[in-house]
């Protein structure tokens, strides 16, 4: 499973790959993963998972937060807060790990071993087991849809 990139040059992260988490917290990215970015950020995600975006990736979704005007003000408050309040920013070390701050791993059941999912502009690393269950109840979703699309 690869990496591709599209016609404006920007990261499209696709695959799936298996890694543990070491004693120090510490998560080895694939080199196709990290192929020049040295910082990203990593904030809590939707379904039990944490989302891992790049720098330049981040810098243009939270531009878009900054301009997100919802009628209900106290919502849109409310999900900034969330969806920002727990983003940490870390960087990929000289063997290609990164830390993974150890309230966020708690959060989302990481205990050892993980699965790294790409999904288009950020990655998702998943507990093994949660993954497993999510994606074995997402296959009728993906069939449906699939159809649909006519792919």
């Amino acid at each position: 499973m690869d990496i591709a990139r599209d016609t404006v040059h920007r990261m499209i992260f696709t695959g799936l790959y298996s890694h543990t988490i070491d004693r120090k917290n510490r998560l080895f990215l694939p080199a196709k993963i990290c192929r020049g970015k040295k910082k990203f950020i990593v904030t809590p995600g939707l379904d039990g998972c944490l989302y891992l975006y790049p720098i330049d990736i981040w810098e243009k979704l939270t531009q878009k937060l900054e301009a997100l005007s919802l009628a209900n003000k106290s919502e849109e408050r409310a999900f900034k807060r969330a969806f920002l309040s727990g983003a940490v920013e870390i960087e990929v070390d000289s063997f290609g790990r990164i830390l993974i701050p150890q309230k966020l791993k708690k959060d989302v059941a990481i205990y050892r071993r993980t699965v790294i999912a790409g999904v288009g502009n950020r990655l998702e690393i998943w507990s093994e087991e949660r993954w497993r269950r999510y994606y074995r109840k997402s296959k009728n979703i993906l069939k449906r849809i699939t159809a649909k699309l006519e792919i």
